[in-house]
């Protein structure tokens, strides 16, 4: 609807899934600038798909957007080279102004990651471990099945759980994965990759 109703930019093809992304760009004029979003269904996610074109058409230009606040996002963004990054719902700066950097040139992402809470914990305090530790609740995994897959102890999970009870002021894994999916700060991979 903004790339539409805007009079510098024309809409070439609007697609439901990532992977018709690339097999657009394979069988049709390769256009000069694509936004895709991080999550969507069936196949490949927006940020694999972005990869993959950046490394076979390294002059598209590409936009990454997303309404989740996952900040990791963001440095996944920069690795695979991709042009400019916008959150939907937590930006000051809208899709319109990052399509005219980006289309002049410009790297575009914003300055820090959305000022969003889980809780009372700041969403950018949290560290790495910590947003793996809640990616993985998410996917419903208990503190043995975390301690596995982040080989580390069931204590030490339990301790990283504790911490982040204590800091958020949530005090049920129930309510903390509620508002872990809610606000989008930790999205597990399997929501994020849905392979088919």
């Amino acid at each position: 609807m903004f790339i539409k109703s805007s009079k510098t930019y024309d809409v070439v093809a609007a697609l439901p899934f990532a992977k018709d992304a690339i097999s657009w760009c394979e069988q049709n004029a390769v256009p000069d600038l694509i936004v895709m979003d991080v999550m969507m269904a069936d196949g490949i996610d927006g940020l694999t798909a972005a990869g993959q074109l950046k490394e076979n058409y390294p002059d598209l230009k590409i936009i990454i957007a997303t309404s989740m606040a996952d900040a990791d996002w963001i440095d996944k963004a920069r690795e695979a080279g991709i042009d400019g990054f916008w959150f939907k719902t937590y930006s000051n700066i809208s899709l319109l102004e990052v399509l005219d950097g980006v289309s002049n040139g410009e790297v575009v992402y914003p300055a820090d990651p959305p000022a969003v809470s889980l809780g009372e914990l700041p969403a950018d305090k949290l560290t790495g471990q910590q947003r793996e530790v809640l990616r993985y609740l998410a996917e419903g995994l208990t503190n043995r099945e975390i301690a596995d897959k982040m080989y580390l102890s069931p204590n030490t999970i339990k301790d990283y759980l504790d911490e982040l009870m204590e800091k958020s002021g949530i005090h049920s894994r129930v309510a903390m994965v509620a508002q872990v999916a809610r606000l989008g700060i930790a999205v597990s991979e399997s929501d994020r990759v849905k392979e088919v």
